[in-house]
């Protein structure tokens, strides 16, 4: 789908904190749903600095050209590279598999990464490229070794069925990059409506700051698409990435190491002991109201906001 506005405006927000350095590698050639006017306004609605792009260069994007509205639509809308020097990150390359898009860069990421583009980059911006490579593992370790020390790398990916090959959730990020070498990490979920995208992708979208574990429960919108916007920032180097543990299970009861109290139910831990047998029959009817719960104290941690 590549870059609307609102997806711009939440990376532009990220970069105020993370101060993001190039050089920068986009992994594909990202379609940007904006003019350089456009650019402009979204740059400054969230307070983020803007630089006057060098590059002139037009979108080069196939998606724009599959029919007449979407040619007239995109009439002005520039390339990735014009997008990231406004935010005032120059030296821009782009990788991709295939050479339709004319990536500077032609790679095949199931493929481990010449050595030349090991530490080579102050940004790696997968703007929805991973779920479509069956080698995760190999993928997720070109990364990590393509970013230099205190680089960053910026994940985008819809949680939709059979857009990719996988469907990854915040926690998959989380639990890879906390055991190879990453950390400061930031995640946000932004619900879609794609409908109808010629008419709706400027306009904006609702959007949660993600917390680790948090419970969605009643937040989100299930009907709308989901997508995962997650930042980290590289700290040590690994050689081989590192096969984690998901860390969820702890809280669910599912390690065999995890304490006693972890293993337990909730009937059994939030029931006193003495209680439980009177109230055994009703269980069923306790799990339900607790589950309501859970989502009502959801709903009040998550704060709903549109950009």
């Amino acid at each position: 789908m590549g870059m609307m506005p609102s997806y711009i405006k939440l990376v532009a927000s990220m970069h105020n904190r993370y101060q993001f350095q190039g050089p920068v590698c986009s992994l594909g050639n990202q379609d940007v749903w904006a003019s350089k006017e456009d650019l402009i306004n979204c740059l400054k609605e969230v307070n983020c600095r803007y630089t006057e792009p060098t590059s002139s260069t037009p979108h080069s994007s196939r998606t724009f050209s599959m029919n007449l509205e979407l040619t007239r639509l995109a009439k002005d809308f520039v390339h990735a590279k014009t997008m990231f020097e406004a935010m005032g990150l120059f030296d821009y390359v782009d990788l991709d598999k295939f050479d339709s898009d004319s990536p500077e860069i032609l790679h095949d990421l199931n493929l481990p990464i010449p050595e030349k583009l090991i530490n080579r980059f102050g940004l790696v911006f997968d703007g929805g490229t991973i779920e479509h490579i069956f080698d995760v593992r190999q993928v997720l370790e070109n990364i990590g070794k393509m970013v230099c020390i205190n680089g960053c790398v910026i994940h985008l990916c819809s949680f939709s069925i059979d857009h990719g090959f996988y469907g990854f959730s915040p926690l998959f990020y989380y639990d890879y990059y906390s055991v190879n070498g990453f950390g400061e990490f930031e995640c946000y979920l932004m619900e879609l409506d794609l409908s109808n995208v010629t008419q709706t992708y400027d306009r904006k979208h609702r959007y949660i700051k993600y917390q680790y574990g948090m419970s969605l429960d009643g937040v989100l919108d299930k009907d709308k698409e989901i997508l995962i916007f997650f930042a980290a920032r590289k700290f040590n180097e690994v050689t081989q990435s590192i096969v984690p543990t998901q860390g969820s299970y702890a809280s669910r009861g599912n390690l065999e190491d995890a304490p006693p109290i972890i293993n337990k139910s909730a009937f059994e831990r939030l029931i006193p002991l003495g209680l439980q047998p009177l109230l055994r029959p009703f269980r069923r009817l306790l799990r339900a109201i607790y589950k309501k719960y859970l989502r009502y104290k959801a709903r009040q941690a998550a704060t709903i906001r549109y950009i």
